[in-house]
């Protein structure tokens, strides 16, 4: 009797902490589809802002590539949500199984209960039975079986009703699983038309493209350049920052204020907000191979990040405007120091802070350039100052919230 009641209990606390998980786990996979969902959607207003240069550009095919990633994220979801729900279905079809067997047991030993409490059932049998005992404790014992007899039998009846009701439960799970399983499978088909279309769409533009290599590879060379004297530049001010802090007595050390900036510039490290409010990486760090032409090596001391026209750039983390200058093919600079940490943000069309200025994470600075061919991108930087050797550059992308 006790073993049927704790397989029942055991057998429902498993299926509620297998259902906890899954539906964590759905959860999880849910917010990762609509956080790449979001990010399609912007870049859908990006196409659409960008729609109106009626020829194939540069900025279009970032955008599109990215939204092709993005959309790829969302059919990852899907396909993993299809694939807990199959495991889910799986389970509990073999639960359901499990309940069915249990109160079929339970209904063979509560239909022999009956038949034999049948056969028993005249009560003056019952109660010649207890009265001819040999003793008391013999009568009571006799007694006490026909009442447990009883209570056994409600018990059982109790643990019937509460399979039944379980197994209603988890039917009605399953056909709930098994219709949102269908409707998942039709989302992935009705994403994968979407996502062909987009890769076709991709490849008209890069063909378009490719018809004015000579043209774009000047535009790249200027790039090139326009990046090469922002480093230079970049390079001058630390290196002079530096040496200016050597001769003021405190041989480069930071001021106890400066440092602290500094240390909670580090500790930061992977949280600091976007210098943008909206947009993604269209360029990472580092020397890759440009995106249209693959025999071509671009080299970033930073990250492009593509956001809307006339957006705001805002600062990264709270520091002192330590220059605000024009660099030639990127507009206006302003470079703001953190401790031993500089944050570089050109290509801004105009300044709202000037040099000497203290400045607060999510300050506005300006706003943002744009280009007919590339959009409105912002090759924001991050260098650190190590002391004697040259200023070292970092990678942004590590350093920003997720």
């Amino acid at each position: 009797m006790g073993i049927n009641r704790f397989h029942i209990l055991f057998t429902a606390l498993l299926l509620s902490f297998h259902f906890s998980v899954f539906s964590q786990s759905i959860t999880d996979i849910r917010k990762q589809k609509e956080k790449a969902e979001k990010e399609i959607t912007y870049l859908n207003k990006l196409l659409k802002d960008a729609a109106k240069n009626k020829s194939a550009s540069t900025e279009k095919v970032n955008i599109l590539q990215e939204k092709i990633v993005q959309s790829q994220r969302v059919l990852t979801s899907l396909n993993q949500e299809v694939s807990y729900l199959q495991k889910s279905i799986a389970g509990n079809e073999k639960r359901i199984g499990e309940l069915q067997e249990n109160r079929k047991t339970m209904l063979d030993m509560y239909a022999r209960l009956v038949y034999g409490n049948w056969k028993k059932r005249n009560k003056t049998d019952k109660l010649m039975f207890i009265l001819s005992a040999s003793d008391f404790n013999q009568a009571y014992n006799r007694f006490k079986y026909f009442q447990q007899i009883q209570s056994y039998s409600g018990r059982q009846l109790d643990l019937i009703r509460q399979t039944n009701d379980s197994l209603e439960i988890k039917n009605r799970e399953l056909k709930e699983m098994i219709a949102r399983k269908n409707s998942v499978l039709s989302e992935i088909q009705v994403k994968n038309k979407e996502l062909e279309s987009e890769k076709h769409r991709e490849n008209r533009y890069v063909s378009e493209l490719q018809k004015k290599e000579k043209e774009l590879k000047k535009k790249l060379d200027e790039q090139t350049k326009n990046r090469q004297r922002l480093a230079k530049e970049l390079n001058r001010l630390i290196t002079a920052q530096t040496k200016k802090a050597s001769t003021s007595g405190s041989k480069g050390k930071l001021t106890p204020d400066q440092q602290l900036v500094s240390n909670d510039f580090a500790k930061n490290k992977g949280k600091l907000p976007w210098p943008v409010e909206e947009g993604f990486i269209s360029e990472r760090f580092g020397v890759s191979v440009h995106s249209l032409h693959k025999y071509l090596k671009i080299a970033n001391d930073g990250i492009d990040i593509t956001t809307s026209k006339d957006a705001t750039v805002r600062a990264v983390f709270k520091g002192v405007v330590l220059d605000v200058c024009f660099v030639p093919g990127l507009n206006y600079m302003i470079l703001i120091q953190h401790g031993n940490y500089f944050t570089a943000y050109p290509n801004l069309l105009d300044v709202k802070v000037k040099r000497g200025d203290q400045v607060n994470t999510k300050q506005a600075l300006g706003r943002i350039g744009y280009d007919s061919e590339k959009g409105s991108v912002l090759n924001f930087q991050i260098w650190q100052n190590v002391g004697k050797a040259q200023p070292v550059k970092l990678n942004p992308e590590l350093w920003l919230a997720k």
